[in-house]
């Protein structure tokens, strides 16, 4: 399985980092979490593997190695290898050390760009006038745009009011086909909200916070999670957790213990500040709350931090209209 391939009419889009997770964690099984920053063979062998096997029309490849400081001996020839099919490769994020290393460093395009110690774009082929040095490469807009356009086949209309909310919603994000049927993109969103979780508590992590959710779609997020993370968990059902029933919420809360909340969508909040007020009583610290997509009824500027939702996808005032969803309450016209 390749979760970070996107397809565009231009290129086609691998992040490294995120596959070696995949390969380092559930088939070689050495449960480094995301903390492995060292590229081996079999990862880039099960990428070169799609790479035949899709025999894909665009022959420009992106492979992005931010997080990767360390390569394998000898990987380079699989990489070469694929050159010498007819791709034209670039490479982003790349430091110079491991492009010396790689013994790439011998290939020379005026394009290759070196910023400090990293290339952002470094071009394994030397013709500095092919068209593919003209296309401008973002890996935050490549993501958002291949999952725009997956999710809006997960929005269905909804006519029934949002009941814990009370508000009405013009449509309903089916996260549950959507976590069924994009089996690849959900791991690689679930990869992209680790590296979020941990750029945003770096200091915490250590300390071993607890993954905290309240269904069955985001007890499967936090299961992932819980492996790229190496954290703990805690699943709640109803204001219980499903594995076992408790007279006392102390019992699986502690106060001397830290939360982050895990959603799969978060519309209005609702949920989340039921469980954060939940912590809280028992005397819990709750870092915050994550989920793959959020809903921005507020600007940034009026939103209190410490209550801000992170995520790996927005619903705003950008893009619902795209997204045929919106938010009413009685008084206005629907």
């Amino acid at each position: 399985m390749i979760i970070s391939k996107i397809v565009t009419l231009n290129f086609i889009y691998f992040n490294l980092h995120a596959e070696e997770v995949i390969n380092s964690n559930y088939i070689k099984d050495d449960k480094s979490g995301i903390y492995g920053d060292r590229l081996q063979i079999s990862t880039i062998d099960r990428i070169a593997e799609e790479i035949d096997k899709d025999n894909f029309a665009s022959k420009n490849i992106v492979f992005d190695f931010k997080f990767i400081n360390a390569c394998q001996p000898n990987l380079n020839r699989t990489v070469i290898n694929i050159k010498n099919k007819g791709y034209k490769i670039l490479l982003i994020d790349i430091s110079k050390k491991l492009c010396e290393e790689l013994a790439f460093d011998s290939i020379e395009n005026s394009n290759n760009t070196l910023q400090g110690d990293i290339f952002t774009k470094f071009y394994l082929f030397e013709n500095a006038h092919n068209n593919f040095t003209n296309i401008e490469i973002k890996p935050a807009d490549i993501f958002y745009e291949e999952f725009k356009s997956t999710i809006k086949k997960y929005i269905n209309p909804h006519s029934l009011p949002h009941s814990s909310s009370f508000v009405y919603l013009t449509s309903y994000v089916d996260m549950k086909k959507f976590m069924s049927y994009e089996k690849e993109l959900l791991l690689f969103s679930i990869y992209k909200l680790a590296i979020k979780i941990k750029t945003k508590w770096q200091n915490e992590i250590e300390y071993g916070p607890i993954l905290i959710c309240q269904s069955m779609n985001s007890a499967f997020i936090v299961s992932i999670l819980s492996t790229f993370l190496k954290l703990d968990i805690l699943i709640f059902d109803k204001i219980g957790p499903i594995n076992k029933l408790y007279n006392r919420l102390d019992n699986t809360i502690s106060d001397k213990r830290k939360y982050i909340i895990v959603s799969d969508l978060v519309c209005l909040g609702t949920e989340v500040k039921i469980v954060k007020s939940l912590i809280q009583f028992i005397g819990g610290n709750c870092l915050g709350n994550v989920s793959l997509i959020k809903t921005e009824t507020l600007k940034n500027t009026h939103i209190i931090k410490e209550n801000a939702t992170i995520a790996i996808f927005s619903i705003k005032r950008a893009n619902n209209k795209e997204l045929n969803y919106d938010i009413f309450t009685d008084l206005e016209s629907l």
